[in-house]
């Protein structure tokens, strides 16, 4: 498991969790492009502005802007995402400023650490271009955000009275505060991937599933072979205890969820029952819609970290948060592998 004990093991954790955003991006664009080209380009965007829309909504009716107000400053201490506090020197974020103009300044652009998302042609600056806006439009009418250079701006028109002109805090000296931070990053990816994933299934419907599923599977997928070259080098096998630790290893703490204590890990088999995951309850909210998304979702990504690490590995679930399930009870179990001291239920589906 990741080392969260101090500042710099919090601050990894946190940017794997980011690297999902970059991941995604790449692998969505590339997907769309291909296969639907500048229409569903444009498709695409449409959703990750409805992805912005959804993040200024979450930061307008969080508690601290409740009390605070709305304003420039109070926008950035309401900041529900890593991304700018991570790009920042130090990873702090530097804010200056007043209630009507709040500058952060950045060491480096946003996502920019991810090749392929650095290296393809104007990629990131029309995620920015189109999610800032987004972000604005769902905070306040009288916000505006654009991001120059290493400089995010945000201005302010209307009444700040009274206002605070406090700069954000350091998320990342306080536990609790990194663990809030990290369940708002993921829930906002959460909804990154289905925002863009309803706009495909809309227009295209089973054209934009395809579509959907393979970049979905693809980004499992560059999750899992990381994992393997990993163990591989190590000289290790490959089986669900290796997969285990190297999961610990790339992946987030587990306090962005919270898993209960019952949990099996061998050689042919995984389970483990997920009673809290920030990314079902941002599904959740959309309903039908949303769930539907979050089982693909949960298909697709998992089948690729699975399969992307052992070809012979097998992905199924009793419970399934997406599928109306109170919780994830994962079943993962790779047939050769299981053995007379694993679960029942694992036996009974390798025979």
């Amino acid at each position: 498991m990741q080392d969260t004990s101090d500042r710099a093991g919090r601050a990894h954790s946190l940017n794997i969790l980011l690297e999902y955003y970059w991941i995604y991006l790449s692998k969505i664009t590339s997907a769309v492009q291909t296969h639907l080209g500048d229409q569903g380009t444009e498709t695409l965007f449409d959703g990750l502005r409805r992805y912005g829309h959804l993040r200024g909504e979450r930061m307008r009716n969080s508690a601290q802007v409740c009390a605070e107000g709305r304003d420039a400053l109070s926008l950035l201490r309401a900041w529900d995402v890593a991304d700018v506090m991570l790009a920042s020197e130090g990873e702090r974020m530097d804010v200056t400023g007043t209630p009507q103009r709040a500058v952060a300044t950045l060491a480096r652009i946003p996502g920019d650490a991810y090749e392929p998302v650095r290296t393809a042609p104007g990629l990131l600056e029309q995620y920015w271009n189109t999610v800032l806006p987004g972000i604005a439009e769902g905070f306040d009418k009288d916000l505006s955000i654009r991001l120059q250079g290493h400089v995010l701006e945000c201005s302010y028109t209307g009444d700040t009275t009274g206002r605070s002109t406090t700069a954000p805090t350091d998320t990342l000296d306080t536990p609790a505060a990194c663990i809030s931070l990290s369940r708002s990053t993921l829930g906002d990816f959460a909804a990154m991937t289905m925002y863009t994933g309803q706009a495909l299934l809309d227009r295209y419907d089973a054209t934009g599933e395809k579509v959907l599923r393979e970049a979905l599977y693809a980004f499992g997928l560059e999750r899992a072979h990381a994992m393997r070259d990993a163990v591989l080098a190590e000289g290790k096998p490959l089986n669900f205890e290796t997969w285990f630790e190297a999961i610990q290893k790339r992946d987030p703490n587990a306090s962005a969820f919270v898993f209960r204590g019952d949990y099996v890990v061998s050689p042919g088999v995984f389970q483990v029952r997920c009673t809290y995951c920030p990314c079902a309850d941002t599904w959740g909210e959309e309903g039908h819609k949303g769930l539907t998304f979050g089982q693909i979702y949960d298909h697709e990504v998992h089948r690729g970290l699975v399969e992307g690490f052992h070809p012979d590995g097998i992905v199924a679930w009793d419970t399934l948060k997406t599928r109306g399930d109170k919780t994830c009870n994962f079943r993962f179990y790779i047939p050769q592998l299981v053995s007379d001291s694993d679960p029942k239920w694992a036996r009974d589906k390798a025979c």
